[in-house]
């Protein structure tokens, strides 16, 4: 008789080299790890102080901004493609929005300093599609550049299936 935990190794093992690793299961579990997270840093200019009537006017101040936007999981991203979906666009179209002309009662426009985009992948698709992560980040690079962010201020870069996203839920591949 074989105890407890070795049966479940076996039961893992036989699922896991039968095919099931890539159930829709097991991607829909992953999907928080396809994504293209962007941070944005910049700053909104700050009106001058008020002076006395008479006295000579301040200078504007800098308010330092950080925003930051993840375009994560199916809605954004196919398995496997680095073709940015509808609603990931939307996503990025909401920051670019917040960018032009401020959030809530701040109206002030941003002034962009410098974009990272950061490319990620699950572990499934690591193994098929290498470089896809570089994909997914070029492409949303590239949609930002289309939509008037100046090329000078982004730095891109893949990082495949490091830094996973701790999923809420059993997730084994």
């Amino acid at each position: 008789m074989m105890p407890a935990r070795s049966h479940w190794v076996v039961i893992a093992a036989v699922t896991v080299l039968s095919g099931c690793a890539a159930s829709p299961e097991l991607v829909s579990c992953l999907d928080p790890n396809r994504r293209v997270a962007v941070e944005v840093t910049g700053f909104k200019v700050t009106p001058p102080p008020k002076t006395a009537e008479g006295a000579k006017p301040g200078k504007p101040g800098r308010q330092n901004v950080t925003m930051s936007v993840q375009v994560q999981g199916s809605s954004a991203w196919d398995v496997g493609s680095a073709v940015l979906k509808a609603e990931g666009r939307a996503e990025l179209d909401g920051m670019l929005k917040e960018i032009a002309s401020g959030a809530g009662k701040d109206t002030r426009p941003t002034n962009v300093e410098v974009v990272i985009v950061t490319g990620h992948n699950d572990r499934l698709e690591e193994r098929k599609t290498p470089g896809l992560s570089e994909q997914r980040a070029k492409v949303v690079t590239d949609y930002l550049v289309s939509k008037g962010v100046s090329s000078k201020v982004i730095f891109w870069e893949g990082r495949g299936a490091r830094d996973p996203v701790a999923v809420t839920k059993f997730c084994d591949a």
